[in-house]
């Protein structure tokens, strides 16, 4: 039997890790296209492509060269068995590169950019409103909309676009604009000054109605004004807290519809306030909807199933209808997106009657997401979702196994789950700011049992409180129950200078993130080594070799202390 023929024999689907380095070689080189693109024409558009052809491409074909000449070799049925995950690697970086190529070209050359490059230009444009209206992040406008533009005209010439876009208005603008709708309007045109749109329309007017969204869009916003009417009775942590929990939302971001007066009446320092201790005790990400929310529902949709012995397929059906309408309530992200095509994969799994594989799934979301949106490789939203998701699926398990032996088990799998979780997460985290959070497991830990209730009674608020307003009221406060404790804990480990530890910022504090987590990892499998030789058994002795940890130690105390207590009691009444 060929070695081959062994390796197959063994191999295990549970644990296919082949598509991973696919997927990490193709994010690399989307994201390498990107940089490179942006470098030559920031320096200037006269240099062409040349560079990013030599940058990348040329180490590509070089590496599929060497590959293929030694394929034509002495064994060469062996060497292309060896090297079939090489040229799937090959191929994923040129698809990915090649991509996102096309797609900063096709930006660049947009009549949008264009105008925006020679300064800021006074255009009507007709776009077609992809997210609902939200705070402005700049203090001279009221809220902020992303759009992907339809027409540009200027100067009475009307010219076909489709860039990206964020538009920032006023009241009473902003509540015109609703997603899904297609508006026309009069605005500045400027390039982006940060964030992931590239171009800005800045002082909005003149705002028309083109096309109203579609029916499920306008029965989404009804239920989204209806939920945050009760939320806006809550006390001031409830309205902030259970829209971003449900939502995605925080509260003070909200921006109301046309005919729904803001009766909130949230207090900006507070919230801001909130929302730095959030960030600072490392729970901030509980206010973004991802897997969590479309965990809930399955797990709810599948126990309905279940106590009805509904057949598997319906099941799988009934699965992905649910989350399809979840992310359609949910304010549009990067996370729900990744979160979404998971969920999907998975419930065609389980349709066919197959186990999914969680890793595999998420190497084939990021590919598909990355051919098909290029610029998702530069978003610092999506990589979080993804190395959140890839750390859980890698190491959750282990880490969990090994702090069994000194934590209880669901104190262990809680937090397992959070440091697989933050393994990936912390580098991309210093990427964005310097600093690192103290108490971010402690506080993850501890809120952890809350936050499946206070998510699935603030979802049951916003499907209900627009046809039952009382109930809808009732269930947002059992959801604020839940987000008070997130806020004493966010309060006590957030506030202060010791909560969090400055870091040197860059790729530099990534890598050295990097480098100590594996430091910390090889001390911790030394560790498990160690322990796990102290207790094998010994030839010709009775038993195992004691192995000394604080379980055991508590454990033989305890026994040790009821033993004696009994004899003292039978000793006395004797």
């Amino acid at each position: 039997m060929s070695r081959s023929d062994q390796w197959s024999e063994h191999e295990q689907g549970s644990k296919d890790r082949r598509l991973l380095p696919v997927a990490l070689l193709g994010w690399s080189a989307s994201f390498l296209a990107h940089v490179v693109f942006s470098m030559v024409m920031s320096e200037g558009a006269h240099m062409g492509l040349a560079p990013v052809v030599v940058v990348v491409l040329v180490p590509v074909l070089a590496f599929t060269g060497l590959v293929s000449s030694r394929l034509r070799g002495p064994g060469g049925a062996m060497l292309m068995i060896r090297h079939n995950g090489a040229m799937v690697c090959v191929a994923a970086m040129l698809a990915c590169f090649s991509t996102a190529l096309t797609y900063d070209l096709m930006q660049w050359n947009d009549v949008s950019s264009v105008l925006a490059r020679r300064g800021t230009t006074r255009v009507t444009v007709r776009l077609h409103v992809t997210a609902p209206a939200v705070a402005s992040d700049r203090r001279s406008n009221d809220c902020q909309v992303d759009a992907i533009l339809q027409s540009v005209t200027e100067n009475h010439v009307v010219r076909a676009s489709a860039g990206r876009i964020r538009v920032y208005a006023d009241q009473p603008d902003c509540a015109m604009l609703q997603q899904d709708g297609v508006y026309q309007l009069d605005g500045m045109l400027m390039p982006a000054n940060y964030g992931g749109m590239p171009i800005w329309l800045t002082d909005a007017g003149d705002v028309h109605r083109i096309r109203a969204p579609n029916v499920t869009f306008r029965l989404v916003g009804v239920m989204q004004r209806a939920f945050f009417v009760q939320t806006g009775r809550l006390s001031d942590q409830g309205k902030v807290l259970v829209p971003g929990l449900t939502l995605g939302i925080l509260g003070q971001d909200y921006v109301p519809m046309e005919d729904q007066p803001d009766e909130s009446g949230i207090d900006a320092t507070y919230a801001g306030r909130l929302e730095d201790d959030f960030r600072r005790s490392g729970i901030l990400h509980l206010m973004a909807v991802s897997g969590g929310h479309l965990a809930v529902v399955a797990a709810l949709v599948r126990t309905i199933c279940a106590f009805f012995v509904i057949p598997r397929r319906i099941t799988a059906t009934l699965t992905a209808l649910a989350y399809i309408a979840l992310s359609c309530c949910m304010f549009p992200s990067d996370s729900v997106s990744r979160a979404l095509l998971m969920g999907l994969a998975g419930a065609i799994c389980l349709f066919l009657g197959r186990r999914g594989q969680a890793l595999s799934t998420l190497c084939w979301t990021t590919l598909g997401v990355l051919l098909a949106k290029p610029y998702m490789s530069r978003s610092f939203g999506f990589a979080l979702s993804c190395a959140a998701v890839l750390g859980i699926v890698l190491f959750a398990d282990r880490i969990t196994d090994w702090l069994k032996v000194i934590l209880p088990q669901f104190v262990a799998q809680a937090a397992g789950m959070t440091i697989a979780a933050q393994l990936f997460t912390l580098p991309l985290q210093v990427l964005i700011e310097p600093e690192l959070p103290v108490f971010s497991i402690p506080a993850n830990l501890v809120v952890s049992p809350v936050v499946g209730f206070a998510t699935l009674t603030g979802l049951a608020s916003l499907a209900l409180s627009w046809i039952l307003p009382d109930i809808g009221f009732a269930l947002a406060w059992l959801s604020g129950c839940g987000t008070a404790i997130m806020e004493v804990v966010s309060s006590h480990l957030g506030s202060g200078d010791h909560a969090i530890v400055p870091w040197t910022g860059g790729i530099a504090g990534a890598l050295l993130v990097l480098a100590v987590e594996s430091i910390c990892a090889c001390t911790v499998w030394l560790m498990h080594r160690i322990a796990r030789h102290a207790g094998t058994s010994e030839r010709g002795m009775p038993g195992r070799r004691l192995l000394i940890n604080p379980v055991d130690r508590l454990r033989m105390w305890g026994e040790r202390t009821a033993v004696a207590l009994r004899s003292m009691h039978w000793d006395a009444g004797r």
